[in-house]
């Protein structure tokens, strides 16, 4: 499964207000670059209102957003740094709210590899020191090795 990524597909998100403002600068972003079809930021919406991706790690908090393969062009992971922390739906509980440092985005081009890539990022959600290492890195370079040695070369 080849995904695309690299440092133009890591934002860092300051004084958003609301999960809708980061997931809506997330898709634009991508529908900028080609990445995904113009369908794709309100399947995105959609998917986040009807099944929340906030997890609650008791320490840094991320969010798994993802959409049907259908509005995708190009595999791809786009990450988020948020500055400040904000509140997304829990998915285990989805009327409790999660303040989320750290989103990535899941942009699967194949029908069964959101499990594999799932299974992944809790290998690096349960590393805490590098969680903290990618939402405090000063420079892109950085968040880059985290998320391949973790989501992309394992």
């Amino acid at each position: 499964m080849g995904i695309a990524f690299d440092q133009s597909l890591i934002l860092k998100v300051e004084h958003a207000k609301t999960n809708t403002e980061v997931l809506t600068t997330m898709c634009n972003h991508l529908c900028d670059k080609g990445i995904v079809k113009d369908t794709y930021c309100q399947a995105i919406l959609d998917r986040e209102a009807s099944f929340p991706t906030g997890l609650n790690t008791h320490g840094i908090n991320v969010a798994i957003p993802h959409a049907d393969v259908c509005h995708v062009n190009t595999a791809s992971l786009c990450v988020a740094v948020l500055d400040p922390a904000i509140d997304f739906h829990a998915m285990d509980e989805p009327e409790d709210a999660v303040a989320v440092s750290l989103v990535i985005m899941l942009v699967l081009t194949e029908p069964h590899g959101h499990l594999e890539m799932l299974q992944k990022i809790v290998g690096l959600i349960q590393n805490q020191e590098d969680v903290k290492k990618i939402i405090t890195a000063e420079d892109k370079g950085a968040i880059e090795g985290v998320i391949r040695r973790y989501l992309l070369e394992a």
